[in-house]
């Protein structure tokens, strides 16, 4: 994709030759997005979703999410158009693609990945190419004393409740309970968002 664009700098070169040079080869966790930017408002840019994000998730509607034809149309669209609009107007002004870690939280879901954005010389579009490394949910802010705070960390390194009740001197019904009652703070449901929360 990027040796395409590469190729034909300072020709015309078109985001469906760009999206052609790499069609076979995304993977389930990719989205191939062709931004149309020539509406004056980024609300009113155009999406072309290309290749789908394809893994199934409980936390948004991704099929649907994915049939948008406009910034405007989507579900919290401020935070997305800030994102993606900053990144395609800078491309567009450096005049070189861009490739950046995404680390984003979107309505009450946090991505990780990576993405390329590639602009086109006259300004008119940008190709997107976001690698999904994982979503996850967003859970409440909440204050945990030392206990909880060794717990999530013991957690984070893998220990079950029985050896992180052996180091901390507890039961590991007693850690089990815990967890439980931070997750429920954090108003999250499984204890992978507890766990990669800020503590």
């Amino acid at each position: 994709m990027t040796d395409t664009w590469l190729e034909n700098v300072g020709k015309a070169v078109t985001a469906d030759a760009i999206c052609r040079s790499v069609h076979g080869m995304l993977g389930i966790n990719m989205a191939l997005i062709v931004v149309d930017m020539q509406a004056k408002t980024p609300l009113d840019w155009r999406l072309d979703f290309i290749h789908k994000y394809g893994i199934p998730t409980s936390l948004a509607d991704s099929v649907k999410l994915q049939q948008v034809q406009s910034l405007r149309d989507f579900p919290g669209a401020a935070s997305i158009t800030q994102v993606l609009a900053e990144a395609c107007k800078k491309m567009i002004a450096d005049g070189r693609p861009s490739v950046r870690k995404i680390d984003q939280r979107v309505w009450r879901i946090r991505i990780i990945g990576d993405c390329i954005v590639l602009p086109d010389p006259a300004g008119s579009w940008c190709v997107v190419l976001v690698e999904v490394h994982s979503l996850s949910a967003v859970g409440h802010d909440a204050r945990h004393d030392d206990i909880d705070l060794a717990i999530i960390q013991l957690s984070r390194e893998g220990l079950s409740a029985r050896e992180i009740g052996k180091l901390i001197e507890l039961s590991p019904r007693t850690i089990e309970h815990r967890i439980e009652k931070m997750k429920a703070r954090a108003g999250v449901k499984g204890i992978v968002p507890l766990l990669i929360m800020k503590t």
